[in-house]
């Protein structure tokens, strides 16, 4: 939200307002993603690439089947 919101409010009254202090904020947004991100983004690309593969006429249950 507040990297959402930068451009047209501060920073700093943004983590005031949600009660997030500044550094914080600063510390999760430049730290790398968790092992479980990275394992989920792979897992959205194996998901589009095998609906593509079905010429996008499978479903999530038929993609679940056939996975």
């Amino acid at each position: 939200m507040i990297d959402t919101l930068r451009q047209q409010y501060p920073v700093a009254l943004m983590c005031r307002v949600l009660d997030v202090s500044e550094s914080g904020f600063h510390a999760w947004n430049t730290r790398p993603p968790c092992e479980r991100e990275q394992k989920n983004a792979r897992l959205v690309i194996e998901i589009l690439a095998a609906h593509q593969r079905t010429r996008e006429t499978y479903g999530v249950k038929r993609l679940h089947v056939s996975w």
